[in-house]
């Protein structure tokens, strides 16, 4: 290992605008590295060094709590833990695609967007993971078996759908605007110049659609069932959220000092560190009112069956792959030589 060169990195001004960062000026990876040389940088100190660790180390920490969990379950018989099982299943999948697309996300201007497809449909599956928990153990006593609640799932899946098309479809554009390309369309290039704002507003009606259910349960008068101990975990989940989605959209503390936050402390590390934070709190509320409110919501609720579950799941796993595969089919169809002009 001593003997290995790690790659030279380079400044804002050597790398195409697609790699850029607001505020992050120096510590990039050359953009057409191998995959050994994306490997090599997990221990070399990038500006996307910290985003690959905070991520790939709570992946290891998930998938150990999974199977904890597994263990302890009678899979084919306990259906009232199935729900679980799929968010913590969901849990361990978005940090690993989110570690692997900022590990690789370096090898080409198109394996970056494609990185970045990929990790978009594990948060996406992820959410309806999420979905899936609350409609079997977070739901407040008032909305139990109302028609909401029979519909939430539904809702949840519709949601998903849309989620991830609006994220590549803001994506694709973003390389469409980047290469001057009119060839998708006078819509595309002008979401290309605006991607930015779009996907922030596609993240922040991901987070508020999905916490919605919630925070009517934290909020709201929950009923009695539902007051236990998760309520304080329901909190500190809803407030981790929340400044996840600040750093996300403001790019502080980099765009006040930019250079200073090159490798260290910028706002995409501390995103990724609120958002497992998050999930943390959210996993101990969901397994203390899986628990506490068993008795309860068996005695007042049907629960979700197999087939449910897994048209959900399947459904969204076909319509984001197709929308992965499609609009990554997209980007090829982007002229090279414009690509190549708008380099020079």
């Amino acid at each position: 290992m001593l003997s290995l060169k790690l790659p030279r990195l380079l400044s804002m001004e050597q790398v195409p605008q697609v790699f850029h960062e607001q505020g992050i000026l120096f510590g990039y990876r050359h953009p057409q590295s191998s995959a050994t040389a994306c490997l090599l940088s997990l221990f070399q100190m990038t500006n996307e060094t910290l985003n690959i660790w905070t991520h790939l180390l709570p992946f290891w920490f998930f998938s150990w709590r999974f199977v904890s969990t597994l263990q302890v379950t009678d899979i084919l018989n306990d259906s009232y833990s199935w729900p679980l099982l799929v968010y913590m299943g969901a849990s361990c999948l978005f940090p690993l695609a989110s570690s692997c697309a900022h590990t690789f996300s370096s090898m080409s201007r198109n394996a970056r967007h494609i990185c970045y497809f990929l990790d978009y449909g594990a948060v996406n599956l992820f959410s309806l993971g999420c979905a899936i928990a609350y409609s079997a153990y977070v739901f407040p006593d008032t909305l139990v078996s109302t028609t909401f609640h029979d519909y939430y799932l539904t809702l949840a899946v519709l949601n998903t759908i849309i989620s991830i098309w609006l994220s590549c479809y803001s994506r694709l554009g973003l390389a469409a605007g980047e290469a001057g390309s009119f060839a998708l369309g006078e819509v595309l290039y002008q979401a290309g110049r605006h991607v930015s704002s779009r996907r922030k507003s596609v993240f922040w009606g991901m987070a508020l659609a999905n916490q919605s259910q919630l925070s009517s349960c934290v909020f709201l008068l929950p009923g009695e069932s539902a007051e236990n101990e998760a309520t304080v975990y329901h909190q500190k989940h809803v407030a981790m959220t929340l400044l996840a989605s600040f750093f996300y959209s403001a790019h502080l503390p980099e765009r006040l000092a930019p250079g200073r936050f090159d490798y260290i402390g910028h706002s995409h590390q501390l995103f990724h560190v609120c958002v497992i934070l998050a999930t943390h709190m959210q996993m101990e509320a969901i397994l203390l009112d899986k628990t506490l409110r068993k008795e309860w919501l068996l005695t007042h609720c049907r629960p979700l069956v197999f087939a449910q579950i897994a048209g959900a799941i399947l459904l969204c796993l076909i319509f984001s792959l197709s929308n992965i595969v499609y609009f990554s089919a997209a980007l090829y169809r982007i002229p090279e030589p414009e690509l190549h002009k708008k380099e020079t």
